[in-house]
């Protein structure tokens, strides 16, 4: 499984999926040029993963689980709607028998992103942890 390292720019996040660590991260701002390629790319690997679901994996998840941590400085519009893909796909992963879990990070004085983040918690059924940090 490939591994996805995108480094920190000042309009895209710090990315990293590590399957074979079992590490999975999005840290920053969110206003990239070309949305579609940036999270196509986030995207296709959530597809990989599904593609992989065995008995083996899943048994490997219960004693591991996938957390995926998600810590947004700000987003626009455009960013938002592949985070909500991303979410779903997580959930997906989720119903399809893997132990996954989403930590929301989010600045203690945003309450804007700790709202956004509770508005995701309504169309999941993963289990979603808000970090005030």
């Amino acid at each position: 499984m490939k591994t996805i390292k995108i480094e920190e720019t000042n309009t895209s996040p710090y990315v990293l999926f590590d399957f074979d660590r079992n590490y999975y991260e999005i840290k920053g701002c969110s206003r990239p040029e070309d949305v579609v390629d940036f999270y196509g790319q986030l995207i296709d690997w959530f597809g990989e993963v599904k593609s992989m679901i065995s008995n083996e994996l899943k048994e490997k998840t219960a004693k591991e689980p996938m957390v995926f941590k998600l810590y947004y400085d700000y987003f626009n519009s455009s960013s938002a709607k592949y985070i909500l893909d991303m979410i779903i796909l997580i959930d997906d992963l989720f119903k399809n028998g893997l132990t996954v879990k989403i930590e929301w990070l989010y600045k203690r004085e945003d309450e804007d992103m700790l709202e956004t983040g509770q508005e995701f918690t309504d169309l999941i059924k993963c289990p979603i942890e808000f970090i005030a940090v």
